[in-house]
């Protein structure tokens, strides 16, 4: 029956927490959803217990009454101050009334007066989620008076639980459904972003060995001159050139080939006392500039791609010479030591050192304590993101009497570990 004829002298009354629970409501996602296929026959199981022959889930948003699963009448929406249970939803326990004519909260309702409906027998149990707020009501009802048994109370007041089962099971399905959502549109981003990082590294390198193809002729050329072959010194300064500029090729041709696969590392058996060394080598001007020791100890062959292990100890070298203590000697010192299930690089220098509180994020992208050094700030962030692609950890260590010592320690494989366990 519609209420559009209805003068409403009446207001409806509004719990303390309203607005949080208005915010609570629309968090399920129900207000006019499609109806949730499982609440019927709830409603049913209802108006069955309480012995009546009409029961309806109500929900109480801010200006109506919405009737999400009815039984025994056609469910319809109506005003909240038409509403009963928005009169009960406040109470501060289950409302059952055996002659709503009879009770002054009810008496002139239009569910009551004959207007919409001529309900008499009226009991309600609040849809209360773990927060405590009061989303509607379970209701059944009857034109005749009525009363409940202690026992149909309590059915009423557990199915208005299992309807509240139901609506939880609804919105953590849609929390699923935006997770996986996010999920799928975050791994489209990622596709899409590593299909750029992937054309621009091999853009990168494809432009960097157009130079460097040019370098590596007149360097070859330079070492067939007379000259320059016959004098020690030039002789040594174009071979230590030309086998810099030929591993940094490789390194291109590598960076390429981890480009057009995706940027998955290609693991063999690597050799980093033969890497060490060749950092060095590539590094060697800056030594020289600063002066420094750099002691290569007996390092292992270790499982890993080696165009980044590399770059690690790269890296790790390369900044152990921009943070040296200007006061002393700069002394850098790689070592390793084994054990069942890995082999852990040390990478030790005698210099300024990292305040233990600073040291997890120097492993973040862009930082730089300091800013007289000139620098990116990406060199460990590159480095924690290779030992991450070997499931290595790596730690940041004082070193004694100053400095800092890089660990990183790489796992063994897995055969290898069962055979040293073995034995």
């Amino acid at each position: 029956m519609s209420t559009s004829s209805f003068i409403k002298p009446r207001s409806f009354p509004v719990p303390e927490n309203e607005q949080e629970r208005l915010k609570t409501l629309a968090s399920y996602g129900i207000v006019g959803a499609p109806p949730l296929p499982d609440l019927p026959s709830v409603v049913e199981l209802a108006a069955y217990v309480c012995g009546v022959p009409n029961a309806v889930v109500n929900l109480i948003s801010a200006s109506q009454q919405i009737q999400m699963a009815a039984y025994g009448f056609a469910g319809n929406v109506c005003d909240r101050e038409d509403s009963m249970c928005a009169i009960s939803m406040i109470e501060p326990e289950t409302v059952v009334v055996r002659d709503a004519t009879q009770d002054p909260r009810f008496a002139d309702n239009p569910f009551v007066t004959g207007v919409i409906h001529d309900v008499r027998f009226y009991a309600s149990s609040q849809l209360r989620n773990r927060d405590g707020h009061v989303l509607g009501t379970l209701c059944v009802f009857d034109t005749e008076p009525h009363d409940l048994t202690p026992q149909q109370r309590e059915g009423l007041d557990k199915l208005a639980r299992m309807v509240m089962d139901v609506l939880e099971l609804h919105r953590h399905g849609q929390l699923l459904e935006e997770a996986l959502d996010k999920v799928h549109r975050t791994s489209r981003e990622l596709q899409r972003s590593n299909a750029s990082l992937q054309h621009f590294a091999g853009q990168v390198s494809h432009d960097l060995k157009n130079p460097l193809t040019g370098v590596l002729g007149f360097v070859a050329m330079l070492s067939e001159i007379p000259a320059v072959a016959a004098d020690p010194d030039g002789k040594r300064c174009v071979d230590r050139a030309l086998s810099s500029a030929t591993r940094m090729w490789r390194m291109i041709e590598d960076v390429l080939s981890h480009a057009s696969l995706g940027g998955r590392p290609t693991f063999t058996e690597v050799s980093l006392e033969s890497i060490a060394r060749q950092v060095v080598e590539d590094v060697g001007t800056a030594i020289a500039a600063s002066q420094a020791v750099v002691e290569i100890g007996r390092l292992p062959t270790v499982v890993g791609d080696a165009t980044q292990l590399r770059v690690l100890i790269q890296n790790m070298v390369s900044n152990s010479l921009k943070f040296r203590d200007r006061g002393r000697d700069c002394r850098i010192a790689l070592t390793s030591d084994e054990s069942t299930t890995g082999w852990t690089l040390n990478i030790a220098d005698n210099g300024i050192g990292i305040a233990p509180e600073d040291r997890p994020r120097v492993l973040e992208m862009f930082t730089r304590l300091r800013k007289d050094v000139e620098g990116s700030g990406i060199g460990l962030a590159t480095c924690q993101r290779i030992v991450e692609a070997h499931d290595a950890k790596l730690v940041i260590d004082e070193t004694p009497g100053g400095g800092t010592t890089m660990r990183i320690t790489l796992p063994k494989p897995a055969d290898q570990v069962r055979l040293a366990l073995v034995s």
